[in-house]
């Protein structure tokens, strides 16, 4: 990348421009993204212009990433209906159990527990499960991506992939995070508080354009 390509200062910008994109983007960290040009174009094409990223994701971002990702299936409002009920079902077993002296008794008492269990499983499990991946997926590797209208390059060398922007995946915005899903099953996350202002209109918008809303 050349000196010419690289985005101006930030203390060039013009100060009310700054602060209405601010105002769209209040999470941003001070990270600053690139001007870049593909290198492999032909010499009769024009050179895509795209941004280069560079960041780490937090043990924090990447429990919200595997959350979102469907990593557990019992989750939000699935979650809330199921605990509901078999809290009504617990309910009902122990009204039975202390209003009866049935020889059974013991039975419904035992499944009233169940049900209380089984609530603590849906909400608290998931829970540890995904803290423990996002710790042990947060080993502090930097994440190099260089965004085009067309596509993402994602890494280099034998690490190197891409995601087409061509209407194949998946984009889901949540908790401060551009969630990518992509037709091979995998998942790419780029923080909001990673793109500089003055370019996060743009980047939102080319995400947005080469993918489709997530529906889970």
């Amino acid at each position: 990348m050349s000196d010419n390509d690289s985005v101006k200062p930030s203390g060039e910008h013009n100060s009310e421009e700054i602060e209405k994109v601010n105002e769209d983007n209040p999470e941003w960290d001070g990270s600053e993204a690139e001007f870049v040009s593909e290198d492999d174009t032909e010499e009769y094409e024009i050179p895509e212009t795209g941004f280069r990223l560079s960041y780490v994701l937090t043990r924090d971002e990447i429990y919200k990433c595997l959350y979102h990702s469907g990593a557990v299936k019992t989750k939000g409002l699935r979650a809330v209906v199921q605990s509901i009920i078999l809290a009504a079902a617990a309910v009902v077993f122990f009204v039975v159990y202390f209003t009866t002296k049935s020889q059974y008794n013991n039975y419904n008492i035992f499944f009233g527990i169940v049900c209380l269990i089984t609530i603590a499983v849906i909400w608290i499990v998931p829970h540890i499960y995904l803290k423990s991946m996002s710790k042990m997926m947060a080993d502090g590797k930097t994440v190099e991506a260089e965004i085009y209208p067309t596509h993402i390059d994602i890494g280099s060398g034998d690490g190197e992939w891409s995601i087409p922007l061509d209407g194949r995946s998946y984009i889901e915005e949540a908790d401060g995070i551009f969630i990518i899903f992509t037709e091979n099953d995998r998942t790419f996350a780029i923080p909001k508080r990673v793109i500089e202002p003055e370019v996060y209109n743009e980047i939102s918008a080319i995400l947005r354009s080469g993918t489709e809303p997530a529906e889970f």
